[in-house]
């Protein structure tokens, strides 16, 4: 029989949960009553804000499916459950923070823009803080019985929260995904948050700091916050590659100098304003499968990278499909190099 350890109740005496010192009755406590309550208008007002933010969603349908069709087809490779996870949260974000018109404002922020509705100084306070959420990344750094404290990894910031039936399985170390929710009450984590399994944890930080790497060298975010939430969609696809090729992923430490030398040989060379950075990880997977079963003879990284590089061209959704000869120049080898090069990693 399973041992079932019972967690703590966290108590008004007991230290904060957050690591302020302090006892959580003067600390966290005071933040989760010290929430002004709603009217009862504005709490049947707050009940309905998101079925009719989805209502009002319809009317952009047009400029929304394109998107949540190209990214969703990543995610039908998942598990049944986990593909609904990633589709959820893919729409929420197209909804929250996709810039869908013109001055960049999104459907959230044109739904409150509208409403005609005269609304109390508590309530445009609480619509105030959904126009201002974005997606984030967290780790479980204490989970009590009834509260959980989250880690924001962007903003070191420590958040107590109650826990709901979206954070009741958590537990301290767990890596996640996901948007907190303004509630009359407080915060509160949503049922589209998505747990990064422990066996991909470092893959996806090391892979978040390759993607940023990227993004930076065609931008000028401020912070990972801005680059995380304006490409979330991006990171979503991105991870729902590593959970489908994790295994292949893994052998990456496996391969030999030169192998290796490939990979890094192509991000150094890649054009990220025209390559998505999916593209690159699809390459990369068809990469390490190619060269474990093949182990081919590598006397200069250059030949297979370039070859890689036209292979994003021809079997990715990738914008950029340089010819043989530009891709000659930009890795000065030849022509029918990578054109021999890439049959031989098509095969």
């Amino acid at each position: 029989m399973n041992e079932v350890k019972e967690m703590a109740t966290l108590k008004r005496n007991d230290p904060c949960l957050c690591g302020s010192g302090k006892k959580y009755k003067k600390c966290c406590l005071i933040k989760l009553e010290s929430k002004p309550k709603l009217s009862e208008a504005d709490q049947r007002a707050f009940n309905e804000l998101l079925p009719r933010l989805f209502d009002y969603s319809k009317e952009f349908e047009t400029e929304l499916q394109p998107v949540y069709d190209r990214y969703v087809q990543t995610f039908e490779k998942l598990p049944k459950a986990d593909a609904q996870a990633f589709s959820q949260l893919l729409f929420h974000w197209l909804i929250f923070n996709h810039p869908i018109f013109g001055d960049k404002q999104t459907i959230l922020s044109s739904y409150i823009e509208k409403q005609a509705t005269p609304v109390s100084k508590e309530f445009s306070e609480l619509l105030h803080e959904w126009n201002t959420m974005e997606p984030k990344l967290f780790r479980v750094t204490n989970a009590a019985q009834n509260n959980i404290v989250l880690h924001d990894v962007f903003k070191d910031v420590l958040i107590t929260l109650e826990k709901t039936p979206a954070s009741d399985n958590l537990n301290s170390g767990d890596r996640i995904i996901g948007y907190l929710y303004p509630t009359p009450i407080g915060q509160a984590l949503g049922n589209d948050a998505v747990c990064i399994p422990e066996k991909l944890e470092n893959s996806f930080l090391e892979t978040w700091n390759d993607m940023k790497q990227s993004l930076d060298s065609t931008s000028s975010y401020r912070n990972e916050q801005t680059v995380f939430s304006q490409h979330f969609h991006e990171v979503l696809e991105v991870l729902s590659l590593l959970f489908v090729s994790k295994k292949d992923l893994k052998l990456e430490d496996k391969l030999n100098e030169p192998s290796q030398q490939v990979i890094t040989t192509l991000f150094s060379h890649l054009d990220w304003s025209a390559v998505s950075f999916s593209s690159y990880v699809k390459a990369k997977v068809h990469w390490i499968k190619f060269a474990t079963k093949q182990q081919p003879r590598i006397p200069k990284p250059e030949t297979f990278a370039a070859a890689l590089e036209y292979w994003i061209g021809k079997q990715t959704d990738s914008p950029a499909n340089l010819s043989q000869k530009d891709l000659a120049t930009k890795y000065s080898v030849s022509s029918s190099t990578i054109s021999s090069k890439y049959k031989v990693i098509c095969q």
